[in-house]
């Protein structure tokens, strides 16, 4: 039966086995051979592309195989190929303008391209063995496919050639059935079916994965029935298959697992074959056949939901239709830009503002990236120079703006600092960068100056941290430890902890230590900036500094500023706030080239756990060991990054890490919350770690009590701290 034979066949690079008439007069060579073949009658001409992705499909409704296109919801069909040759395989470049496919029309099966509305077509190869399953790289330079002996499957490879049929290399060598090739979205891999040398043992076929240049071959299932038919997702998380008893073919089925192999998933589960499944280009639709073994005419498209929900028919005719190619083009130019390329603030507010904002086409999701800057260098905060220093002046503000389908303009915060030196008007900048997503480019201005308005005639005779109510310096914890506003009812409480000791100055002296102290306690601080120390100590450990993190604007700042956005511990939705945070987080920092520079993808789970674990100082026991790598679900590698972040978070996490690197951390977060400096950092007299040094062995000295240590309380009446702000 034509289409258990095609599954069969097909989904092992199968479908060079097409009905038996047309098979017959191919192989044997009773069809003229003719250089190319175009569209006839009225739709030879070429149409306009579409402004929304069609979906390719091979169908025999003409009575012969013949490639049509169609709308994403099935309607406005359209044949591009007539003749009597066998079309099929259509496979669309990446730009979504050329399709190229296999074709018998010269008496061999060989690979031609023609343009994604019709028209002549170009061959690529030319060679006795035959020739299909064409697949282009990501970046359209290139095509895999497979080539072999029709009357031995034990040939059949993959092959790759430059797009214009040129460089044709042949990438497996072996005596395995190797088909079904598809690219992974960077360009640096291909995965493929490959199994036993004869098509009557269609159950041993498995999925494999290798790099571009045919290296490093890596199996991904392993299983007594057929895995077949691979294509990865759009985002290279997933792979997308077929799978089930190639003897009982009902029982085939579309499957999704992780990009490692890990974590199969099960989408369809019908009485008929389901096969052929495609990505949408998003990723979020997927298109796949289904017919039924006692019913070859009624092979049809459906499409449904990347979990397998919302199945609903595309095509309906007494025909086959397989073989589904999804269109991808590229969305109308979006900018994303700042609202003005000047800005004004006043010093007494407690902020001020800067909008982005989006223009052009906007239907779809956008990141871009912001940061504000300064040239104070290490000038005293006192100095009247016109620039202003996030020091003294302004919070230090980086982070990256999602802009959702639709939405238009965002509008970012920048705490400001009420100083108490006449220092005139001062100016700073903020700054767009790296914009993401199809289509997103930055447009004009990307840079804006932001000039504070001075509110103070003359310098203050007195520093506002010591005001009798209390206020600025609670709030200027907020800011420096939590990078935020206080809210009402914490501002309120700790002030009151100072207020109270009414004219005590002993009493006062004790509750400022102690207040300023919590902040670093506090669950805020541990979750937020203490958590980015961790997770920096476990990923690299840096050798020859005593401590992991930088205070900078691509370290410490913005991941601490991304793990507290939005969370105020103790008021509602702050706690799962927290938590997405904190899987956003995770998620990004293990697809930063340093940590894969630092953890290549190449380690097998016990070797990227052993080296994590290392990184931390810790000795876990066996059990624990064995659960982090497990999170791999058994494979070779460590490709898996939702199961990398994990593996990082839990060992972030592990208490005898924070119990450890407490009073480590403790020290280095004076330097970062009280001077916003490195401790190597100007003005520190030997720009080394001895000030770091002395005041750990101090609070080592007194088993981490501060108090005693007289730590906390040396940060905060030291001049650099105090003339951060007034005399």
């Amino acid at each position: 039966m034509v289409f258990v034979r095609a599954f069969l066949l097909a989904a092992l690079v199968f479908n060079f086995l097409p009905p038996v008439s047309i098979h017959a007069q191919s192989v044997v060579g009773k069809l003229s051979p003719r250089s190319f073949e175009t569209v006839s009658g009225p739709q030879a001409a070429p149409r306009a592309t579409s402004a929304t992705p069609r979906i390719a499909f091979g169908s025999s409704r003409s009575g012969n195989h013949d490639i049509f296109t169609m709308e994403a919801d099935g309607t406005n069909e359209i044949r591009l190929t007539t003749g009597s040759s066998y079309d099929d395989q259509p496979a669309w470049s990446p730009d979504g303008s050329t399709i190229a496919f296999m074709t018998d029309r010269d008496g061999n099966f060989e690979i031609y391209t023609m343009p994604g509305t019709g028209g002549i077509a170009t061959r690529l190869t030319n060679n006795p063995a035959g020739d299909g399953f064409p697949s282009y790289s990501p970046d359209g330079s290139k095509i895999a496919f497979v080539r072999g002996d029709l009357r031995d499957p034990s040939t059949f490879e993959i092959w790759v050639m430059n797009a214009n049929g040129s460089n044709q290399v042949r990438l497996t060598n072996d005596t395995n059935i190797d088909g079904v090739p598809t690219w992974a979205p960077a360009g640096n891999e291909i995965v493929f079916m490959s199994g036993g040398s004869s098509v009557f043992d269609p159950n041993s076929f498995e999925i494999y994965l290798m790099d571009a240049n045919g290296a490093n071959r890596t199996r991904l299932t392993n299983n007594n029935v057929v895995d077949g038919q691979p294509v990865f997702s759009p985002d290279g998380m997933r792979i997308l298959f077929a799978s089930g008893d190639a003897m009982n073919p009902q029982g085939i089925e579309i499957f999704v697992m992780n990009a490692n192999g890990s974590n199969r998933v099960q989408l369809t589960n019908s009485t008929v074959t389901d096969a052929f499944p495609v990505w949408s280009p998003d990723g979020s639709t997927i298109v796949f056949a289904r017919g039924s073994i006692s019913d070859e005419t009624g092979v049809e498209l459906y499409r449904m939901n990347s979990d397998g929900t919302g199945q609903t028919r595309l095509t309906n005719n007494t025909a086959l239709d397989w073989f589904p190619s999804w269109q991808r083009i590229e969305p109308p130019p979006t900018t994303i830009q700042l609202s003005s390329a000047t800005y004004s603030a006043t010093e007494g507010n407690t902020n001020t503002t800067f909008t982005v904002t989006r223009s052009g086409n906007t239907a779809s999701t956008a990141t871009v990236m912001y940061s504000t800057s300064d040239n104070s260098g290490a000038n005293e905060c006192s100095a009247v120079t016109g620039i202003a220093s996030e020091r003294c002046d302004y919070e230090t503000t980086v982070g990256t703006l999602t802009f959702a389908a639709g939405e238009l303009s965002k509008t970012v915060s920048i705490t400001l600092i009420d100083d108490g030196f006449a220092e005139g008007n001062e100016t700073f900048s903020v700054s767009l960068v790296v914009p993401g997503g199809s289509g997103v480019g930055l447009g004009s201005p990307t840079t804006a100056t932001i000039t504070i308005a001075d509110n103070d005639a003359a310098n203050s005779a007195t520093n506002p941290l010591d005001n009798s109510d209390a206020v600025f310096f609670v709030r200027q914890h907020y800011v420096d430890f939590l990078n935020r506003e206080p809210d009402s009812g914490g501002l309120a409480f700790w002030t009151n902890q100072i207020t109270s000791c009414g004219s005590d100055t002993q009493c006062i002296e004790i509750r400022r230590i102690n207040v300023s102290a919590a902040f670093f306690l506090s669950i805020e601080f541990q979750e937020t900036g203490y958590l980015v120390y961790r997770t920096y100590k476990v990923a690299y450990n840096p050798p020859g500094i005593p401590v992991p993190v930088r205070y900078n604007m691509f370290e410490f700042i913005p991941d601490t500023q991304q793990l507290a956005r939005g969370v105020i511990i103790g008021q509602p939705g702050a706690e799962q706030q927290l938590e997405a945070n904190k899987q956003a987080f995770f998620a990004e920092f293990v697809t930063r080239l340093r940590f894969t520079q630092n953890h290549p993808t190449s380690r097998t789970p016990a070797q990227f756990v052993d080296a994590l674990y290392a990184n931390a100082g810790i000795t876990p026991t066996a059990t624990e060991r064995q659960f982090l790598i497990a999170e791999f679900g058994g494979a070779s590698n460590t490709i898996d990054t939702s199961a990398r972040a994990r593996v990082l978070r839990r060992i972030s996490d592990d208490s005898r890490l924070r119990e450890s690197e407490k009073n480590k951390a403790f020290v280095l977060m004076e330097y970062f919350g009280y001077l916003r400096r490195n401790p190597f950092d100007p003005p520190e007299a030997t720009l080394d770690f001895q000030g770091y040094n002395f005041w750990l062995g101090k609070l080592n000295q007194f088993n981490g009590n501060f108090v005693n240590a007289e730590m906390v309380k040396a940060f905060i009446i030291s001049g650099e701290y105090r003339h951060r702000f007034g005399p």
